[in-house]
């Protein structure tokens, strides 16, 4: 294994353990209940006028899988705050002070529902988390089917929302099975997890063109207006989640053919090989329809380029890359204290001065499951990567005790 990219990955994980995740924790946490949607700077919320579903259970799943044990209340916050025990269904949003603004609901957030309550399950034990899980799978499978695929959402009366088609929940609820399933190993995930893969191999991909459409019409067709545009960093979470169903399924190795092929199209089409990063939007030829370079792609593709390591014929063309990918990551998105710009122009100047509560989970996710890919592989770190390692944790550690006798947040 190149120790260079294990002690750089190594590197991000020290930092998002030590620092990182901590602080996001403190910083997003709403003293009236749940989490900010969204932070600007010195990490001071600002209020959007809605708190989202998806953006509570994104933030409870990272600290979660962190090991924290002080989450019930947020956990207990999500439950009798978004749920709907009459109807069943789970609103789509609060205002500011917690009251419901928006009762749609809504298949993306569903889907890190179960999402968060695996990850919450597995540090607290608490049984609820079991069955809400349950409860909003068998929700899916009974109420979201269209003759092909899932709606969108539902509204209040349970009818299905008239919006334009994504591949996009059917991907994140595929993510959600998988790791509901890695927890309980109950088969109802497993046959969601299945059917997912089934709708990608059908509808949302063409393996001729290497096409992986974001927007389709009613009958899962590629949109004739937005049917042209593929987002390369949905190229890399795919590869992700089509490697964890191969696992799933008893062989690693069983989506690696159109891996190879989403990732390759991912690296050859989606990096900007004048300033670097990686483009939001792109065509099927090439041609770039999106300039901005959010920074959840980036996450996105470390895990997607790490998890293929053994797959590609030039390894060393994917660590240049990865390489490539960390530096851009350090010297232009991401900050020591924790703080990220969510988006870059074309230059990789910054083009948003706000911290979305969604993005952490990107990040997270992204670093944790690349540094587990690398030190699966074997290996070890530099020796320089150990006493930095150790060198850092001391600094962090030093630095809050100066923090708490001052009476510094």
């Amino acid at each position: 294994m190149n120790t260079g990219i294990h002690s750089t990955i190594n590197r991000l994980k020290t930092r998002l353990d030590v620092r990182w995740c901590p602080k996001w924790h403190e910083a997003f946490c709403d003293p009236k209940g749940g989490f900010y949607e969204r932070l600007g700077k010195g990490f001071k919320p600002v209020y959007t006028g809605q708190k989202r579903l998806v953006s509570q259970c994104r933030q409870l799943s990272i600290y979660a899988h962190a090991g924290r044990d002080d989450l019930k209340k947020q956990f207990e916050y999500i439950l009798s705050r978004y749920h709907d025990p009459q109807t069943a269904l789970w609103f789509f949003s609060l205002d500011d002070d917690g009251a419901v603004k928006d009762k749609n609901c809504d298949l993306y957030a569903l889907s890190f529902v179960i999402f968060a309550c695996s990850h919450y399950y597995r540090v607290s034990g608490d049984e609820r988390a079991r069955e809400v899980a349950g409860n909003v799978l068998r929700l899916i499978d009974a109420r979201f089917r269209l003759p092909i695929g899932l709606a969108e959402g539902l509204s209040p009366d349970s009818k299905p929302l008239p919006q334009m088609r994504r591949q996009n929940p059917h991907m994140h609820l595929l993510e959600a099975c998988l790791f509901a399933h890695d927890v309980w190993g109950t088969k109802a995930y497993a046959d969601m997890a299945d059917e997912m893969v089934f709708l990608f191999q059908n509808y949302f991909f063409d393996a001729r063109t290497c096409s992986l459409t974001e927007f389709f019409d009613d009958d899962l067709k590629p949109h004739p207006e937005k049917g042209d545009r593929l987002e390369p960093g949905h190229y890399f979470e795919w590869v992700w989640l089509l490697k964890k169903h191969g696992m799933m399924k008893g062989d690693a190795g069983l989506h690696d053919p159109v891996c190879l092929q989403l990732l390759n199209f991912a690296n050859k089409y989606g990096w900007d090989a004048k300033h670097g990063g990686i483009y939001d939007g792109v065509t099927v030829d090439g041609r770039v329809i999106s300039e901005s370079k959010r920074i959840w792609p980036f996450c996105e593709a470390l895990k997607a380029n790490a998890l293929m390591l053994n797959s590609v014929h030039n390894r060393q063309e994917i660590k240049d890359r990865v390489a490539d990918m960390v530096s851009i990551f350090e010297e232009k998105y991401m900050q020591e204290r924790g703080f990220w710009v969510e988006s870059l122009n074309r230059n990789l100047s910054p083009s948003a001065d706000f911290m979305p509560a969604t993005t952490p989970y990107h990040v997270y996710f992204g670093i944790n499951e690349t540094w587990d890919v690398l030190e699966g592989r074997g290996g070890s770190k530099s020796i320089g990567a150990m006493v930095d390692e150790a060198a850092y944790r001391v600094r962090r550690a030093v630095s809050n005790v100066v923090k708490s006798v001052k009476g510094v947040v």
